[in-house]
């Protein structure tokens, strides 16, 4: 079989250069990509009150900045077998019917070259790695890495962050098992010759050899750094929804592949709570046959962290620990870059339902890990407390970001309780070490001040490699003395051409796949899921208490006296 042999660009180039953006509309309304002129970075001061002083320059804030850690966020790859049997892709015929909204979207019309699209983002964080003028310390991806819980989609994206052997056809006969080549009109098929409805009604174009090139192995360069990982919906239920039935491996690892919905398929007015009642509930109509793999088997929370422990690379197990392991968490601290802990959250209502929460037992060791790394807090009561911790700045990360916590679905009372949006924020706003909480799910990228306690935090959302805009982020941690802490954020484009040439480099099938993204009006992020010039490239201002910046700063730079020398801890 031919192979495709991918190059990773030395330098990135990242979008206060030059951006990519939509053309105007042709044929269909399809629209083609361009560049256009990078952005400079936006200055937002909501944090700061009165502090600002009346212009775009912050009073005291540029006299001395110094970094303190610079790291790349990448998420929502949604790594798809897309041969499963649990893939519902015949509900996308039904977008438009309230009933059925939540159960979409099932189908992305350039799926077929996604394995492509994450190669050239994995290659752009290669050449990412000395941008703004700092080395990367880790990369962040925040969940939602594989697209139905599966181990052969868990282990495919385990060997992409890593680096390894890719073979895109290998579950799916080379696309034959796909809707791709299924000559039917709901999906999209490039080759010339053939006619579907994105071609005839959306104006979505013919690529010769984009099918059988995209089925050729490659080698995957892996992401060259540190890399952590979080836990979300798609890698803990079956199409992100719904919590695997008793069963249900027996229905993933057989020979059939639903094409259309049973004739008596029971909706009564929201078809995701059938769903999440029995993920089978839509797949038991007319199917066709395809190869039959034993390894579509659903993986379990303590599998997917035993698979990235045994996985390799640094740091060890991707911040999942020993406990997680041997407890079935998927929550832990990282404490590797000197005067910042990072607080990986696992956000995942593993009952069902897309959004997420956080259970009594992570709320808790959430606030006893909080307080290892501040000196003052506020107590539940009110009043202030004290301690000789050693403070530190906390970063938060997790796949739902706070506007998603809104998942209180309980099967059961057994269950225990689930905290969501209001409660976890409150949590936080008592901790003023907190500066930033980065997410996914969204698949927008989006910048949101959250204030209150002495001050606030931000929230950063990135938009997803699935989908359009196929970027990620750099942000950078500064700390102004006397002042607070400064988040710098970058946007990178994938680093391929706007327009695919018309060949079939791997770059092009990258170009054609964020092209064919670029016009999906089902995707989870929407036509606009670049989000404004507010969301992108921003720095965001954090005020900090002098106990903080005490003991961050010395005279003359940045102290990292009495900071750890780097371990990892693990939720119980």
């Amino acid at each position: 079989m031919s192979e495709i042999h991918p190059t990773t660009p030395t330098e990135a180039v990242d979008t206060t250069e030059r951006v990519i953006v939509k053309s105007a509309p042709g044929e269909g309304g399809y629209r083609r990509l361009e560049y256009a002129p990078g952005e400079n970075h936006l200055r937002r001061t909501e944090l700061l009150g009165d502090e600002t002083d009346g212009t775009d320059g912050i009073s005291g804030w540029d006299a001395q900045r110094e970094t303190l850690s610079r790291f790349l966020h990448i998420t929502d790859f949604q790594l798809a077998d897309l041969a499963s049997p649990s893939r519902v892709e015949f509900l996308q015929r039904l977008a438009g019917d309230a009933e059925w909204s939540r159960m979409l979207p099932a189908y992305r019309p350039q799926e077929f070259l996604l394995l492509q699209a994450i190669e050239s983002i994995i290659r752009t964080v290669r050449a990412s790695v000395t941008l703004d003028g700092r080395t990367a310390d880790f990369v962040v991806t925040t969940g939602d890495n594989t697209d139905s819980a599966q181990i052969n989609e868990l282990r495919q994206y385990l060997s992409m962050m890593n680096g390894g052997r890719i073979r895109p056809g290998e579950t799916t006969r080379n696309l034959r098992d796909t809707v791709t080549l299924s000559n039917h009109p709901s999906y999209w098929n490039p080759e010339p010759g053939t006619t579907d409805e994105w071609k005839t009604r959306r104006g979505f174009p013919s690529y010769a050899g984009a099918i059988e090139t995209a089925t050729f192995p490659f080698d995957a360069a892996g992401v060259g750094l540190p890399w952590l990982a979080c836990f979300g919906n798609h890698d803990c239920l079956v199409q992100g929804r719904a919590a695997a039935p008793r069963g249900y491996d027996d229905f993933l690892v057989g020979d059939r592949k639903p094409v259309d919905r049973p004739s008596a398929a029971p909706v009564d007015g929201d078809a995701l709570a059938d769903y999440v009642d029995d993920a089978g509930v839509f797949s038991t109509g007319p199917s066709v046959g395809i190869e039959a793999r034993n390894d579509r088997r659903i993986v379990s929370k303590q599998e997917y962290v035993a698979e990235h422990r045994a996985a390799g690379g640094t740091p060890d197990g991707h911040g999942f620990t020993v406990d997680n392991e041997r407890n079935g968490t998927a929550y832990y601290c990282h404490d590797d870059v000197p005067g910042l802990r990072v607080i990986t959250l696992d956000t995942t209502n593993p009952a069902g339902h897309v959004d997420g929460c956080i259970d009594d037992a992570q709320l808790r060791w959430l606030e006893e890990r909080l307080r290892e790394v501040h000196s003052t807090w506020v107590d539940a009561d009110g009043s202030m407390q004290s301690g000789d911790a050693t403070d530190r700045l906390v970063l938060l990360c997790s796949h739902h970001g706070i506007s998603t916590l809104t998942n209180g679905y309980r099967p059961s009372a057994e269950t225990g309780p689930l905290h969501l949006a209001d409660e976890v924020e409150a949590l936080l706003h008592r901790y003023p070490n907190v500066i930033l909480w980065v997410s996914g799910h969204t698949h927008k990228n989006a910048a949101t001040p959250r204030p209150g306690g002495s001050g606030g935090f931000w929230e950063l959302s990135t938009s997803s490699v699935a989908e359009w805009p196929v970027q990620l982020r750099s942000i950078t941690v500064e700390v102004a003395p006397g002042r607070g802490a400064i988040i710098r954020s970058t946007m990178i484009d994938s680093q391929v051409d706007p327009a695919p040439s018309g060949g079939t480099t791997l770059a092009d099938l990258a170009a054609l796949h964020r092209e064919a993204a670029a016009n999906d009006p089902y995707s989870v992020g929407g036509l606009s899921a670049e989000g404004h010039a507010s969301d992108r490239n921003v720095e965001l201002y954090v005020p900090l208490p002098a106990s903080t910046l005490h003991s961050l700063l010395q005279t003359g730079g940045l102290s990292l006296a009495g900071s750890p020398t780097g371990s990892t801890r693990a939720g119980a």
